[in-house]
């Protein structure tokens, strides 16, 4: 199985003259510290501000308030899944078909990382509940990348053919169930790879021609 790259865990130490970066970055990693430490609802904007060693005033020139400090950190980690998958999907070294395999667990892989963590699970509890466009609009570039995948599998004869964004959108659809938290986080990790990788063979063998 392909793994997804760490979510960045940066944040577990202060900002300061050792640990460079720009101020937006800093800030980010600084409250995901904060919310490790203090969990996201007792976390202030001093406490980020305090963690990343500037002023309370400097945070509210990159982020106006803590949700919008929460879509900033979803958006990160999304936009790292979605290289994740994206190199996947353009790497013409394996098949379309072994890429589809591929794709399809490291998406799976991805989302279990968040469940399974509680900071994390916290966050993206907000961002789901509260910035629906959020996660919206990082599913919509999974299913670009997938889209694409699946056409070049039909121009080799290998996948169904019917419209590539149809076929892309059933497929995440099928393996949504391992988006659930309510369906993965209790999962042994054992039991969970056994059952996405009975699924995703399930979902490809569907989409052969």
């Amino acid at each position: 199985m392909t793994n997804p790259p760490p979510v960045s865990q940066s944040g577990s130490q202060p900002a300061t003259a050792a640990h460079p970066g720009p101020v937006p970055d800093r800030l980010l990693d600084a409250a995901l510290a904060c919310f490790r430490r203090l969990g996201g609802k007792r976390t202030r904007i001093e406490d980020i501000a305090a963690e990343a060693g500037v002023a309370r005033t400097a945070v509210y020139r990159y982020y106006p308030n803590k949700r919008a400090i929460v879509a900033a950190l979803a958006t990160r980690w999304f936009a790292e899944d979605e290289a994740t998958l994206a190199a996947i999907a353009r790497d013409h070294g394996r098949g379309p078909a072994d890429r589809l395999r591929a794709f399809l667990l490291a998406d799976a892989a991805c989302a279990r990382r968040y469940v399974t963590d509680p900071c994390l699970a916290e966050v993206l509890d907000e961002v789901v509940h509260n910035l629906t466009a959020v996660p919206q609009q990082h599913r919509a570039h999974v299913r670009r990348h997938l889209t694409g995948l699946l056409a070049e599998g039909q121009a080799a004869g290998g996948f169904r053919a019917e419209p590539a964004e149809r076929l892309a959108q059933a497929l995440d659809d099928l393996m949504g169930r391992f988006h659930d938290p309510r369906l993965t986080a209790d999962l042994d990790e054992a039991v969970w790879r056994e059952r996405a990788e009975i699924a995703v063979e399930i979902a490809c063998q569907g989409m052969r021609a």
